[in-house]
């Protein structure tokens, strides 16, 4: 069975990076919201999520790729948080080199599940899913990846250039996180 859900999650993360958002549940906007900033839809938001999180995600590599999401789509809060992120990140790379590994690649897919718009807000709930690949100083590359999917909310704030992402944080708490991902919730 594990190795059906390995194919599976290989199938899934091999099939490309484009957001399958399908039908949603969406609650209509206030009138003065649609008409000021122009609500995008659930795919649209899902494009912009998918770049955050393909760009957060890409911090974990020996080499990150430029990003990919432009800043005038993002708040000041957004980006300051990301600057804030990145040392935890490179400590944990470091910590995770230390011992001889490395990730190499990896593969990202975003499902939006639900988007809210209340006003000037709003709220897309999705679901993250990564296959991080990496290698060994033993070793070499790995062919099998490691695997995670992670329900997370990516709230926007409508503002004069449109909507702009304000934050993406995670629905669990618990600890396990990749290490791409850190939150602020607790210490």
């Amino acid at each position: 069975m594990s190795v059906i859900v390995l194919v599976s999650l290989l199938g899934i993360a091999l099939s490309g990076c484009q957001p399958n958002p399908g039908q949603l549940p969406t609650e209509s906007p206030a009138p003065a919201a649609s008409a000021a900033a122009g609500t995008p839809s659930s795919s649209e938001f899902g494009a912009v999520i998918q770049a955050a999180v393909e760009d957060r995600n890409g911090t974990v590599l020996d080499t990150p790729p430029a990003p990919r999401l432009p800043d005038g789509q993002t708040t000041p809060a957004y980006r300051a948080k990301h600057v804030r992120d990145l040392p935890v990140v490179a400590r944990s790379k470091a910590g995770f080199k230390s011992h001889g590994f490395w990730y190499t690649s990896f593969s990202t897919t975003v499902t939006v599940e639900s988007v809210h718009v209340d006003g000037p807000a709003a709220s897309v709930h999705f679901k993250e899913m990564t296959a991080l690949y990496q290698a060994s100083a033993a070793h070499g590359p790995s062919d099998v990846p490691e695997s995670y999917s992670l329900p997370q909310t990516a709230t926007f704030k409508a503002a004069a250039q449109g909507w702009q992402l304000d934050s993406i944080t995670p629905s669990i708490h618990n600890g396990g996180l990749p290490m791409s991902v850190v939150d602020d919730c607790c210490p």
